[in-house]
């Protein structure tokens, strides 16, 4: 490791602990809470003409717009924005939230909520709000998420969605319940100018609570808004406690200080360490403590120091096992961590590794099990998926303007995996499937009627729908275009290299482009442009084998949306293989993989997730247990679930 890089981690690892790491009185907070009674009664008065009635003909008209309303009254007043104040004693009591006028956000409404310039540099700003749908009526579901936005100048503004993740509204009309969101004010876009003292550029920021369902009619109400920065569950945080526990040797610093990094030690660099280690880490806060007015801001500097040693930031070997090829039971558990949480070993994979008993068949299957049902395992599917399906390239696409959907289509390809994981389905639904993983959002793009929600849920497809598997997955479709039109050659491409792991050679020097000016080709379909250029004989050799499996995705444009035209013509979505086997669409595509590439797609699968689970490239030495994997796995019934218990209960997660 270079200085530098020592330095950049270094800094990373401070950065985090500091968040974590509390020292002093607890900070004073900024609070607002968002008086609806009162802005009710002065929107009201006035503007007197634009008050209706619940029982009046316009009021089907007026509440399709943000509007606060008066249950006593039954009158309603159109409201989106205000600017507010926080209160001068947030310890203030509010008394209990009252349901005497509520704000209904429509479809696609929203409250711009000005909160001046008074938020803090960082920390957690908590938004806690008090909602209801609107009607039991309608299915789907209502969601609300939340945006910052500021207007320096007519030249510099901003507005991003700083929420998560959608929060799903389920309290029935008249019922309200809170939802929160916890938003950490450090990793958001902020208005730059909002510590100048004079008052242009403009210092404030907006907050907008959105109502984003897709379903029309579907309205979210709410009767009380709290906004609170920074916001602490307790003091101190949990996370400082964990790192500074409670101890009989708290009276002696430097008995402390030993406990404390000997317990940190442990857990960063996931095994034991030796008390010699933990000296050499002593005498460093032992150097640092005289410049710091505290034991915590000294012990920081040097916990970043513990976690920018390769120990923490590589899965090193310890020298008694480097001969015998078998890891520890330690070097096991990091192994499982990081293969599918993504992160370290907790207290009971330690626990078992210290005790020598985590490699039993037995105790290791259940290990396996107890790990896919945490929630840390989302970040095994995400991390996976994105790696064996290239999804980085969705980042880079730019003709999808609907982030909603992009997200959406990027999320796609997770849920389906999770869907599979979860059942130990069979990882030939990849390829073809039944049945679908989608929210409403993707559901409306791929026009499947009946599928509400913001969620992603399973939802069955009927006979002869034109999608299922990951191959007509709009987010894979999408990146692989030219952002105007499909890409055969990089649908073609990314069926070889992620799916088949038969990556064709690269192109050699000096490939003629397609001349787009001469006429007799600008009047070439797509199709055609690509059997001429195939023709050269410099191109064919590769594009004969990468051209028909794109070809065959033709009825998918570049937003991934199925069509039988282009530009008037039926689409020509047939192919000839290299080994003259016809591809006809996607249909005769996925047949031919199911029929005649079974056993290709297992082994690539195979291939795929233990290159994963071991951080590594694999190279020709590890064939065999390749080869042993798939065979296994086959005999299985190619399920997913019990391919990870295969992987983890193998020679190769097992060895060095």
């Amino acid at each position: 490791m270079s200085a530098m890089q020592f330095q950049l981690y270094r800094e990373i690892s401070l950065k985090a602990l500091r968040r974590v790491v509390v020292t002093g009185e607890k900070p004073k907070p900024v609070r607002y809470v968002l008086p609806l009674e009162n802005l009710f009664n002065k929107t009201s008065s006035s503007k007197k003409e634009q008050v209706f009635h619940g029982g009046s003909d316009s009021y089907s008209k007026q509440r399709r717009r943000p509007h606060l309303f008066k249950r006593e009254t039954g009158s309603g007043v159109p409201f989106s924005g205000g600017s507010y104040q926080p209160l001068s004693n947030p310890a203030a009591e509010v008394g209990t939230p009252s349901s005497a006028v509520y704000m209904e956000l429509p479809r696609n409404g929203e409250w711009k909520v000005g909160l001046d310039r008074f938020l803090p540099d960082e920390g957690t700003m908590r938004v806690s709000i008090r909602a209801a749908r609107s009607t039991e009526e309608l299915q789907g579901d209502v969601a609300l998420q939340l945006g910052l936005s500021a207007h320096t100048s007519n030249n510099a503004n901003f507005s991003n969605v700083i929420s998560q993740r959608d929060r799903v509204v389920k309290a029935p009309a008249g019922a309200p319940e809170f939802i929160h969101f916890d938003i950490q004010l450090a990793d958001i876009q902020r208005n730059p100018f909002r510590k100048l003292e004079t008052t242009f550029p403009r210092r404030d920021e907006f907050l907008h609570i959105r109502n984003v369902t897709l379903v029309e009619g579907l309205h979210v109400q709410f009767d009380h808004v709290e906004i609170t920065a920074p916001f602490y569950e307790q003091w101190p945080p949990l996370g400082h406690k964990v790192i500074f526990f409670d101890s009989s040797n708290r009276v002696n610093e430097s008995l402390y200080a030993r406990e404390v990094l000997q317990q940190f030690m442990n857990r960063a660099w996931r095994r034991s360490v030796e008390g010699s280690e933990v000296d050499r880490f002593l005498n460093l806060f032992t150097e640092y403590r005289p410049q710091f007015a505290s034991m915590e801001e000294a012990m920081v500097e040097v916990l970043a120091t513990v976690l920018a040693h390769p120990e923490f930031l590589y899965l090193s070997r310890g020298e008694s096992v480097k001969a015998r090829g078998e890891v520890s039971h330690y070097e096991l558990a990091n192994r499982l961590a990081v293969f599918l949480w993504s992160s370290i070993p907790d207290a009971e994979l330690l626990g078992l590794a210290q005790a020598g008993s985590l490699r039993e068949p037995s105790v290791l299957a259940a290990q396996v099990e107890r790990m896919l049902a945490d929630p840390r395992a989302h970040r095994f599917s995400h991390h996976f998926v994105r790696q064996w399906l290239g999804l980085d390239g969705l980042q880079s696409v730019d003709h999808i303007t609907d982030e909603g959907l992009k997200t959406a289509m990027e999320e796609e390809p997770m849920a389906f995996f999770r869907e599979v994981l979860s059942r130990n389905g069979s990882v030939m639904d990849f390829i073809d499937s039944d049945y679908v993983v989608v929210n409403s959002r993707l559901a409306q793009h791929y026009r499947i009627p009946d599928a509400h929600g913001v969620e992603f849920r399973r939802i069955p497809l009927e006979s002869g729908h034109n999608r299922g598997g990951l191959l007509t997955g709009a987010g894979i479709l999408a990146m692989n275009s030219d952002g105007k039109d499909s890409h055969p050659l990089k649908r073609g491409v990314w069926m070889l290299e992620r799916l088949l792991h038969d990556p064709p050679p690269p192109p050699p020097p000096n490939v003629p482009e397609v001349d787009l000016a001469d006429p007799e080709i600008a009047r070439m379909t797509l199709k055609e442009r690509i059997a001429d250029h195939r023709d050269d004989p410099a191109c064919y050799s590769c594009h004969a084998r990468i051209d028909p499996w794109g070809i065959a995705l033709e009825n998918y444009d570049a937003m991934g949306v199925f069509r039988t035209s282009i530009n008037g013509k039926p689409v020509d979505a047939t192919s000839e293989l290299f080994n003259k086997k016809t591809l006809n669409g996607i249909d005769g595509l996925k047949d031919y993989l199911l029929a005649e590439r079974q056993d290709q797609f297992a082994r690539a699968m195979t291939h795929k997730l233990t290159a994963y689970a071991l951080g590594r490239h694999l190279t020709f030495a590890d064939h065999a247990d390749v080869n042993e994997l798939t065979l296994q796995f086959r005999g299985k019934g190619d399920r997913l679930r019990d391919l990870v218990h295969l992987l983890v209960q193998s020679r190769i997660f097992n060895s060095d």
